[in-house]
């Protein structure tokens, strides 16, 4: 029987990515998201898609109450508007907390039962800017380091039913999301790293599928950066 993989927040560059890898690696995968193109994405890479409004419950669990059982989930949702504080609203705020945070607590809920049927595993996405921060960037870093807390929170409580949660905290890649960031911006995160090269949807999917793999069997509650050595200069 092949394992099933779900990735939520899925249309984007990232997402794309990985459920083409987890589609090459035979696993029967999952794409969901809010965008009207999440269907045609995931379709394109022999996924399925779904549509669903991450930050609700109830959206949610219509969009998987298919899924009896779940072998791996990776949630992969992030938004990222450049506010300074005198711009940042709370209005804006609730929202980034919502969909960078909250939404990965939704899914988790949502597909609970059939991960616990397979035993299965969670890769949540942080983000290496949850170690540090930036000043345009206020709820971001915020709700990416309340994805590390819910990540270990998550692997304490789940560690009973043999879950393991992890995440995966990316630098700053190369994505048409990140085009907001200006190609200026792209080249001074390229020279700040020892990798002095781009990084890319692709740099990521190893990182997701050792984490997701049974090499990685004894390992939970841990935060992997995958930067191209930013954190560390």
């Amino acid at each position: 029987m092949p394992q099933s993989t779900l990735i939520t927040g899925g249309a984007g560059s990232i997402g794309r990515a990985l459920a083409e890898s987890f589609v090459r690696a035979g696993h029967d995968t999952y794409v969901l998201d809010i965008a009207p193109e999440v269907e045609e994405v995931a379709a394109s890479v022999g996924a399925r898609g779904l549509r669903a409004d991450l930050t609700d419950a109830a959206s949610v669990a219509k969009a998987v109450g298919g899924l009896a059982s779940l072998d791996t989930l990776v949630t992969a949702v992030g938004t990222w508007p450049q506010l300074l504080i005198d711009e940042l609203s709370v209005e804006e705020w609730n929202r980034q907390i919502a969909i960078n945070l909250s939404s990965v607590y939704v899914a988790v809920k949502c597909v609970l039962p059939a991960l616990r049927a397979a035993r299965g595993c969670i890769v949540n996405f942080a983000s290496a800017a949850a170690l540090t921060g930036f000043e345009q960037m206020i709820a971001y870093c915020t709700s990416k380091a309340g994805v590390l807390g819910l990540t270990r929170s998550l692997a304490v409580a789940l560690g009973p039913d043999g879950i393991r949660v992890n995440s995966v905290l990316p630098g700053a890649m190369d994505t048409a999301s990140n085009t907001v960031l200006g190609t200026e911006a792209l080249e001074e995160a390229r020279l700040s790293r020892a990798l002095k090269r781009p990084g890319t949807p692709e740099d990521l999917v190893g990182a997701v599928h050792f984490l997701a793999s049974p090499a990685a069997a004894f390992i939970t509650g841990q935060s992997l950066v995958v930067d191209g050595g930013s954190l560390f200069l």
